[in-house]
């Protein structure tokens, strides 16, 4: 039996106005907790100036709006090539996202009525509800309303997993029954981010983080608190040594990394989540998303995101129950993430009413993004290349834009009734991180804007985070098939679901 462990650091202590409840999780998870408030800020402050921003009025709206409508429409190609990167990383992106950021709902962000904030209001009125922290507490909670993460009625050092519902087409032959959420009677699941039980694809992920807690209490012996502590541990490695590299540029991930960051270092008393980071950059991943996706199982061959959602928030039909191997094996060329450009699925753009989490009905993923991005005054991209000019950054010209932009696309943004030429000039952050990767790289990982943000900020989170493996110099995971390496597909064998 494994009974390694490793040093810790302090937890992130958040001192600003906004941080409505002081304190941290106990390590052994025991009482039930507040859920804490955290800040939201810029990394570059100075950019809020008119002349960094787009332009402050209606025609400005309605550009955005019919960008996103229109402009940002996938080819429809069922068979368009995907990224040799397998689809798992979409979703743990996803996974990930919502392990450090969520805005928790401000009166003053209106799709319906888009309307830039004061930059002075931010800080009390954009509030972050999940801790800028890579510690798992979507997984081992709080949630929202304070409550942990139930344990195991039997053994209490284990998490609460819970059986399938019936399906239509009957089990999943070599499927374990118990591979569902913890979920109340209404089927709402108990677990400290609910947005994990948006899709199945994520609630799945969100189960093999459960099984994987379990299986190192039961086979490596450990204690619930020494269990969480391995397993986040392992998590951060994973995000530090193979999901960055796989989004990111390597070279800047790795000057990050061993060099430290360029715009991006508060202390862990001042540290804030970057607006730039999730409102633009980390929403690369929406561009990667497939209409569909193959081989989901024995008995649902074809996923569809309809189908992927609307199965969601619920009991699990025991005929869902996926099949790891179709997000983990290259070789399903169907199913390889999209390549990060300007366009996305059809799908995304045309969002359910159980798809829209927030009082705003807009059902256009990318009219959200865009909007999101001009209420809380996003820079534009060439903005921010242009502040990163100390790294090499050169901001990218009009017609390179325009080079990776399908003619249908380009036609759309360059009508005088439109932004026209002014548009590839000054561009909306996200559009541009878009582009910028499809620039590149051919939309294999982020440019050199997106992949900047990127990297300094999730390594940021991590050298400030409990338990944080940059605070040992030394530490290399030990549950991995090979030494010194642990990746997604080590995480899911941990949990005996691949």
């Amino acid at each position: 039996m494994t009974k390694v462990l490793h040093g810790t650091i302090l937890p992130l202590e958040p001192i600003t106005e906004n941080a409505v409840e002081i304190g941290t999780l106990p390590v052994d998870g025991s009482p039930s907790c507040r859920p804490l408030s955290w800040p939201f800020g810029y990394m570059f402050p100075k950019l809020q100036h008119k002349e960094y921003l787009l332009d402050e009025s209606q025609v400005t709206v309605d550009n955005l709006r019919r960008l996103g409508q229109l402009g940002m429409k996938d080819p429809g190609v069922a068979e368009a090539p995907g990224v040799l990167v397998p689809a798992i990383y979409t979703f743990f992106g996803q996974f990930v996202d919502h392990d450090i950021t969520r805005e928790k709902g401000s009166s003053m962000i209106k799709l319906s009525q888009p309307t830039p904030i004061d930059p002075a209001l931010i800080p009390t009125h954009i509030v972050n509800s999940r801790s800028p922290n890579l510690d798992l507490d979507h997984v081992y909670g709080p949630d929202v309303d304070g409550e942990l993460a139930p344990r195991d009625p039997v053994d209490p050092n284990k998490l609460l997993i819970e059986k399938v519902g019936p399906g239509n087409l009957g089990p999943i032959p070599g499927k374990d029954v118990y591979n569902d959420l913890p979920r109340l009677q209404n089927g709402s699941a108990r677990i400290g981010d609910k947005r994990d039980d948006e899709n199945i694809v994520i609630s799945q992920l969100h189960v093999a983080f459960l099984k994987a807690h379990n299986n190192l209490v039961m086979v490596h012996g450990l204690t619930f608190a020494e269990a969480r502590q391995v397993l986040t541990q392992h998590y951060q490695w994973l995000l530090l040594d193979d999901f960055l590299e796989r989004i990111a540029e390597p070279d800047i991930v790795k000057r990050v990394r061993y060099y430290g960051p360029t715009f991006f270092n508060p202390s862990p008393r001042t540290f804030f989540m970057p607006l730039e980071f999730s409102v633009a950059a980390f929403r690369f991943g929406h561009s990667k998303v497939r209409a569909s996706y193959n081989e989901f199982n024995c008995k649902n061959r074809l996923g569809g995101l309809r189908q992927l959602f609307s199965n969601a928030h619920t009991r699990l039909p025991e005929d869902w129950v996926i099949d790891w191997k179709a997000f983990l094996q290259p070789e399903k060329r169907l199913n390889l993430p999209r390549p990060i450009d300007t366009s996305l699925t059809d799908l995304l753009l045309e969002l359910e009413a159980e798809q829209v989490d927030d009082k705003d009905p807009e059902g256009n993923l990318a009219i959200r993004n865009l909007l999101r991005g001009y209420i809380l005054r996003m820079p534009t991209g060439q903005a921010v290349a242009e502040a990163m000019k100390s790294e090499g950054i050169m901001p990218l010209s009009d017609k390179q834009i325009a080079s990776v932009l399908r003619e249908d696309q380009l036609k759309i943004l360059t009508e005088p009734k439109f932004l026209g030429q002014k548009f590839l000039e000054r561009t909306p952050l996200w559009f541009y991180i878009l582009a910028e990767a499809a620039f590149y790289s051919r939309g294999y990982h982020l440019g050199p804007v997106g992949s900047t943000i990127v990297a300094e900020v999730l390594i940021g989170v991590l050298r400030n985070s409990t338990d944080s493996i940059l605070a040992d110099p030394h530490w290399r995971p030990t549950l991995g098939s090979t030494p010194g390496k642990f990746d997604l597909q080590d995480l899911l064998k941990l949990a005996g679901v691949f």
